[in-house]
């Protein structure tokens, strides 16, 4: 379904994919609206950036292929929203978000480990704590998934 209009005044909520050939500052405008859209929805960008939130993916296309000017194109997957504080059965996670990238604190057992590598695709979130991968999904009612080490973790908003 294509639709002409003002992007600003227009509601896309419900895109799943969304085209843009925008000069930097008016992706940077538009980014909080698309931020609020459901997780998972593809952002395609041809050759301008959307300011400090990086591509999670970005192609290139050389002259040998074809292209002379315009020749990038950026991919975003906008993110599940995690920030916050999260309940799980036996302790707490501390999630900090910039865009698709997670850093915080697992608490489990009174051993408190700084998370690396966090990222969301969509609703799906990963981050390594200590030796073990956490693997989820997020949902309205908290997250589910595995842990590499054996097992299962969910957790839930400690603010709801």
């Amino acid at each position: 379904h294509f639709v002409q209009g003002d992007i600003f005044e227009t509601d896309f909520s419900k895109a799943t994919v969304i085209t843009l050939f925008l000069l930097p500052e008016l992706n940077v405008k538009l980014r909080p609206k698309i931020l609020d859209m459901k997780p998972g929805t593809r952002v395609v960008s041809n050759s301008f950036t959307m300011g400090d939130w990086h591509a999670d993916q970005t192609e290139n296309v050389n002259e040998k292929q074809g292209c002379s000017a315009y020749c990038t194109a950026y991919l975003w997957i906008v993110p599940a929203k995690v920030e916050g504080n999260w309940q799980l059965g036996d302790g707490t996670l501390t999630l900090k978000q910039t865009y698709q990238m997670v850093s915080g604190t697992l608490n489990r057992g009174g051993n408190a480990v700084q998370i690396a590598n966090g990222k969301l695709d969509g609703d799906r979130i990963s981050f390594s704590a200590g030796e073990a991968l956490y693997t989820g999904r997020v949902t309205s009612n908290g997250i589910e998934g595995t842990i590499s080490t054996g097992g299962e973790w969910k957790a839930a908003h400690a603010n709801r």
